[in-house]
């Protein structure tokens, strides 16, 4: 299957499977993925980060991202580069970047991301 209709196929899915997504309770500063949909193929996963709240350092290449509410988050690489960067609600992405990085808050809404990863 050509990969652009692939990839929209998968990010449909996410989006449409968003729709019926809930919140969930964060604890310990971590943002933690939900399981929203999952297959051979493809995860797709929500999360919701609070302010100061960060997610763990992973490789993220290849995964789409989708921000169903956006707001200024800082990536800190496994170099110790940082950078700040501002996602604006329904805005989609592809990480390209091959190194492994966190995620934090550092606004002052809560972001709602969707993460699509072909596996």
């Amino acid at each position: 299957m050509n990969s652009n209709i692939a990839n929209t196929i998968y990010f449909s899915a996410a989006l449409t499977l968003s729709l019926a997504g809930t919140a969930w309770a964060q604890s310990g500063g971590m943002a933690s993925p939900k399981t929203i949909a999952e297959n051979d193929k493809m995860l797709v996963t929500e999360t919701y980060g609070k302010p100061g709240e960060s997610t763990a350092s992973v490789n993220r290449q290849g995964q789409l991202y989708y921000y169903v509410q956006g707001g200024t988050v800082e990536l800190t690489y496994s170099d110790g580069i940082k950078a700040t960067l501002t996602r604006k609600t329904g805005e989609a992405r592809i990480v390209t970047d091959k190194r492994a990085y966190s995620a934090k808050n550092v606004g002052t809404t809560t972001l709602h991301v969707l993460t699509v990863t072909l596996k």
